[in-house]
């Protein structure tokens, strides 16, 4: 009975086979009285031991074992003391039921296993994981090693949607996203991916991260045009829950003949490619960005020692009104006397202040410099504002207003002397508290520079009305434009409408006489760049304001 319920409960085949051999050798040596039978049962124990030492888990190892041990034990008090031949077959017993026990152990570690797979292999979207793209990816390449791209797909603004409308909404819009995705990958030249019994195109790597490989044989700009599409088809709205919402997507792409066609490397590249150029929507991978993570890793690991002291000087650069070439104020910027790579730009470390976490004492730092130099300015008879650049969160705590609060009765400055220039991404997501954070600022005698707006002049109709003293606007204003007349006069309408709010528009960038021309005939009320100055160390400032006065 035993033997038959093992034979009929196991679900491999050879297993099936070796316990009914078993057990007819068994009835064989019980029903004879022969030694030979018990010779040929013995080997059957063998068999069991061989073949758990190749397809088996240890416990069934172990099992045989001790059965072939007591055997031997058996069939030695057998042959030696005429022991009866029906002990040495007894350990069949023994042997079937460990198995019925065992067996009902693997059922459930299988169960368990299976489930675990299948979640691995399905996540909640439907798409297959990392490892299953990786087969792919593996499979893909052996057969075809010719040119070919891995795209990786991240969606953005998920953040504001999961805290406002909840987690439940956020993935339902995650899902959505997906199916927009994969509805853009058509193309058979997009590897196909084993997705239990069916196939996708598209990998979900987790989060808002997604991945898809396109071989380029019979398209060199496939990569592209897949990107493009997949861009697009996400900017449309999303209708969620009676609710219109609206998110957006980036892409990086690596060559798959980078990091010698690795497919774990090629997804750190694209990664990388993504945290590089967080401003573009597409990014192409390049190994100059591997340098500059490393460049950068080492400029932490030297802010984590710095004496802002020693490595840090201010420079600055006039800001010249265009009524009469006067200046309004100077611009004080950070610069890093970098002790391997030179003078480096705040643009170069800027980011690794806030990685460093030093986004507050770096600012306290500046404000500090900034009001020592205004201070020795009024000590020589020059009454000139000066501007720091800030991060811009810092600016809207308590503990920040109190700070700067101190700073300015410390050095006597009076009002308007100190300007707080910062990102306009701050002021378009001001909460009410924020607003009044901002409206404490200038009670303190603080003016307010909105900065930023170099890329969208359009965005300035955003800008909240806020008083603010000053918004500058980048580049984009100083460049040639094909269309200037309707340019103008859709910035001029910009300039008027912050000149309505008495804020006074500025434009930076500024390098040459015909650039100059253009900016005032936007009617701004300033202009900053290379025309007029090219930015210079502070410890010169008191002779630079001299000599500029005796020129102008």
């Amino acid at each position: 009975m035993g033997s038959m319920a093992v034979i009929v409960l196991s679900k491999k085949p050879r297993l099936r086979i070796l316990h009914a051999v078993t057990a007819g050798i068994g009835l064989a040596a019980l029903a004879m009285n022969t030694d030979w039978v018990q010779y040929v049962f013995g080997l059957t124990l063998i068999l069991h031991i061989m073949y758990n030492l190749r397809y088996s888990e240890g416990a069934h190892l172990v099992l045989s074992c001790v059965c072939a041990l007591i055997f031997i034990m058996l069939l030695g008090g057998h042959i030696v003391w005429s022991w009866p031949h029906v002990l040495s077959v007894a350990v069949l017993g023994l042997l079937y039921i460990g198995q019925l026990c065992l067996l009902g152990n693997d059922e459930e570690v299988e169960t368990v296993q299976s489930e675990a797979a299948s979640d691995q292999a399905h996540d909640v979207l439907g798409l297959p994981d990392r490892a299953s793209l990786r087969a792919a990816f593996n499979e893909f390449r052996t057969l075809d090693p010719g040119p070919a791209m891995l795209v990786m797909i991240r969606l953005e603004g998920f953040e504001q949607v999961n805290l406002h409308l909840g987690r439940e909404f956020g993935d339902l819009l995650l899902a959505q996203s997906a199916n927009r995705i994969k509805q853009q990958l058509h193309s058979h030249d997009v590897i196909a991916i084993a997705n239990g019994n069916d196939m996708a195109r598209v990998a979900h790597l987790g989060g808002l991260h997604f991945v898809f490989v396109c071989g380029l044989s019979n398209q060199k700009h496939l990569h592209e045009q897949l990107i493009d599409d997949i861009l697009r088809s996400t900017l449309k709205p999303f209708n969620v829950g009676n609710c219109t919402l609206e998110v957006s997507a980036r892409a990086s792409y690596v060559n798959c003949d980078e990091e010698l066609g690795q497919f774990d490397n090629l997804l750190t590249c694209g990664f990388l490619a993504l945290d590089s150029q967080p401003n573009r929507a597409v990014c192409a991978y390049q190994q100059q960005m591997q340098i500059t993570k490393l460049e950068q890793q080492a400029r932490l690991a030297e802010l984590a020692h710095i004496d802002f002291r020693s490595e840090f000087e201010l420079y600055f650069q006039p800001v010249i009104r265009h009524q009469d070439n006067e200046i309004e104020f100077l611009e004080l910027l950070l610069r890093w006397q970098h002790p391997k790579q030179g003078i480096l730009a705040a643009g170069r470390f800027i980011d690794d202040i806030r990685l460093a976490g030093l986004a507050v004492p770096v600012a306290h730092y500046v404000i500090e410099r900034a009001a020592e130099i205004a201070m020795a300015l009024r000590m020589d008879n020059i009454h000139m504002p000066l501007s720091v650049n800030v991060f811009g969160p810092e600016m809207l705590h308590e503990e920040f207003i109190e700070f700067l609060d101190r700073i300015l009765l410390e050095h006597h400055l009076l009002p308007g002397d100190l300007i707080i220039e910062c990102p306009s991404a701050l002021f378009m997501s001001l909460d009410a508290q924020g607003v009044a954070m901002v409206a404490r600022l200038r009670s303190i005698g603080v003016r307010l520079c909105v900065d930023g707006f170099g890329e969208a002049p359009l965005i300035l109709a955003k800008l909240p009305k806020l008083s603010v003293d000053y918004v500058k606007v980048g580049r984009s204003l100083t460049a040639e434009h094909q269309q200037q007349g309707q340019f103008k006069s859709v910035v001029r309408g910009m300039v008027e409408m912050q000149q309505q709010l008495n804020s006074k528009v500025i434009c930076e960038g500024v390098e040459t006489q015909e650039q100059l021309n253009f900016v005032q005939s936007l009617e701004t009320f300033a202009a900053q760049g290379y025309f007029f100055a090219r930015p210079l160390s502070s410890v010169g400032m008191i002779s630079w304001l001299k000599q500029w006065k005796l020129e102008h």
